[in-house]
């Protein structure tokens, strides 16, 4: 009898223990910000992920202008030299020609001809203030950057692929229709990168520095992330917790926030290659347990960037197989000129 009221006590205290336990898990959270916080440290520890990026719309993307005459600010200092009028003053151009044509109808050609000669001297002598130091010594100005908004259509745009930042490889497969030569396979195994386009039997290799963006490189893609998550928690901004909602990864916090176009300016500001960017609503799905981003999806309805819709999928958060190279005989080998072409 002892015995079995010995064993029921240690059930009872076993199944307290375990209501202690349950007890002392983490409640979902409530505030928005906190929630944002953590999926900041979450990103940060992001090594490998699988991605699934599509988009519609349309977007204003900054095209950087090539100056058109480089000379131009060299000529400048030019115009501001009085040489021209001095030297029709001094020359007497005017008075020359109508003395010369006095002269001939008089026939003493000869003498009218020595003041223009004596005259000519020192018209070549005026230019020489022209040479002066403020004019010399004027610093040209290098022009700064100038980028043009192009309307970019977003319509088919979509991508799947898998990222190792950790390793710094990454394989994706897609592509943007409104940019021609912008759909594909690119595969990156650092320093080098490999592309072929749709119907290509086989990849043109290159460096992964001269990538417009480079979808290995964690200082690239997955700076844009953060800053549009950062972004979410900027203090002007107030966003809201939806509530919890199920993903293919399990139970979701959803948070929407209207996000303005200084917020994301400020975070995105090293981001030429965009002229304007847009305000618009930003919805955030992010798993309850760990944080990790499952969902982003961005809408804008701008007049300067246009109407979009951007979505990503982020999935099996640091499980992703290793990326490796196309073979050698998938890499086409440049042909080399004869020498002396």
């Amino acid at each position: 009898m002892s015995r079995r009221k010995s064993l029921a006590i240690t059930a009872a205290g076993l199944i307290s223990i375990v209501a202690l336990l349950a007890g002392c898990t983490s409640a979902p959270l409530t505030d928005a910000r906190k929630i944002l916080s953590n999926v900041d440290t979450s990103l940060s520890n992001l090594k490998s992920a699988h991605f699934h990026l599509e988009a519609g719309g349309q977007f204003a993307v900054g095209v950087q202008a090539v100056p058109t005459d480089t000379p131009v600010p060299t000529d400048t200092p030019a115009p501001s030299v009085s040489a021209a009028p001095s030297v029709a003053t001094s020359a007497g151009a005017s008075p020359s020609v109508s003395a010369s044509g006095s002269a001939a109808a008089s026939g003493s050609a000869p003498a009218s001809a020595s003041p223009a000669a004596s005259s000519s001297p020192a018209a070549t002598d005026t230019p020489a203030p022209s040479a002066s130091p403020s004019a010399v010594a004027s610093p040209t100005a290098v022009p700064t950057p100038m980028y043009t908004a192009l309307p970019v259509t977003l319509d088919g745009t979509k991508a799947d692929g898998d990222i190792d930042f950790g390793n710094t490889t990454a394989h994706v497969i897609g592509g943007m229709p409104g940019l021609p030569g912008v759909s594909g396979e690119l595969i990156v195994v650092h320093p080098f990168s490999y592309y072929r386009g749709y119907g290509a039997t086989k990849y043109t290799s290159g460096q992964d520095s001269d990538l417009s963006i480079n979808p290995a490189d964690p200082k690239q893609s997955l700076f844009i992330v953060q800053q549009v998550v950062a972004a979410a928690s900027d203090k002007s901004l107030s966003p809201v917790l939806v509530g919890t909602e199920p993903e293919p990864g399990g139970a979701c916090y959803h948070i929407r926030v209207e996000v303005t176009q200084s917020a994301l300016s400020s975070k995105l500001a090293n981001l030429t290659f965009v002229q304007d960017k847009a305000s618009g609503w930003l919805n955030l799905w992010i798993t309850q347990g760990d944080f990790q981003l499952e969902r982003l999806e961005f809408s804008t309805s701008d007049p300067a960037a246009g109407a979009a819709a951007i979505r990503l999928v982020l999935s099996n958060w640091n499980m992703v197989s290793p990326i490796q190279g196309p073979a050698e005989n998938q890499v086409e080998i440049p042909t080399l000129a004869p020498a002396g072409q």
